[in-house]
């Protein structure tokens, strides 16, 4: 009977002792934060280049987007605006960390294979692919969301104003133009008194459409000359400057279509009210 119990005990202090060590190399990865060269896991190396890399972002970032917000009266597609535009705004910043760590990562990497001439032509030509198309796919992607969500909003709107006229949506979209447009037009007759765009807001309103829809059916990531110049004096840049779909232009964007929903909710508020009262 004694030797069984010394044999269980003895049992129990082995997987004892190897959690221990599991969670104490699970925490030293951690803080040594596995993307580096310090973490001598061998099971995350394969030859001299890491296979993994550890990331630290907050698992529940709360911040509320910095372009808009809603005021205090209710409108469910205002509320619906707000809420996707943090959710975008969320996850394009957690994307934008991974992304630049992922970039350091594989830049040393790759130089680590450098004297393996196999590896290295194998690595590069994954690397150059990588580090060109995840960009491109990531910026993009946020435009494409955000003029999505924009012209959403435009089309919620437009149902609302109608439905005061007994208009269905299907009246006001025209064949003669973009539905985006017909949106535009629309809502500026009926909030007419408190409601208008500026030439530089449609102006860039177009702009953005145009190249979503280069992308979206050509795989066009260029932007043309004469959008560039247009680009340059809306954002107040120098001349000659080389415009590209970046975290500069994704900013711009937020904050351009963000203030156009501010001016729409405060007219649209004003309007009703005087609808209300007739």
């Amino acid at each position: 009977m004694d030797f069984f119990k010394r044999f269980f005990r003895k049992k129990e202090e082995m997987i004892n002792n190897k959690n221990s060590v599991n969670t104490n190399d699970l925490l030293r990865c951690n803080n040594q934060n596995c993307g580096c060269k310090k973490c001598e896991h061998e099971e995350q190396k394969n030859g001299d280049y890491l296979k993994e890399i550890c990331i630290q972002i907050e698992t529940i970032p709360c911040e509320p987007n910095p372009y808009f917000s809603t005021n205090d009266k209710n409108a469910k597609f205002f509320e619906e605006f707000e809420i996707r535009m943090t959710t975008i705004y969320r996850m394009y910043t957690m994307n934008t960390i991974f992304l630049k760590e992922y970039q350091k990562i594989s830049r040393k990497s790759l130089t680590a294979t450098r004297n393996n001439n196999e590896d290295f032509s194998k690595y590069s030509k994954c690397y150059f692919i990588n580090n060109n198309a995840f960009k491109e796919i990531h910026h993009m992607s946020n435009l494409l969301n955000i003029f999505m969500i924009f012209e959403v909003l435009l089309k919620n709107i437009t149902k609302d104003l109608a439905y005061d006229e007994s208009l269905e949506l299907q009246e006001i979209q025209s064949k003669n133009m973009s539905y985006l447009n017909s949106y535009i037009l629309f809502i500026e007759k009926k909030l007419n008194k408190v409601f208008f765009l500026e030439n530089n807001e449609k102006l860039f309103i177009s702009i953005i459409r145009k190249i979503r829809n280069d992308y979206l059916h050509d795989y066009m990531t260029e932007i043309p000359e004469s959008i560039e110049k247009e680009i340059v004096k809306i954002f107040s840049l120098r001349e000659g400057k080389r415009i590209v779909v970046d975290e500069y232009f994704i900013e711009n964007t937020c904050k351009i279509f963000g203030n156009i929903a501010k001016k729409i909710e405060k007219a649209y508020w004003e309007y009703k009210n005087d609808f209300i009262e007739k």
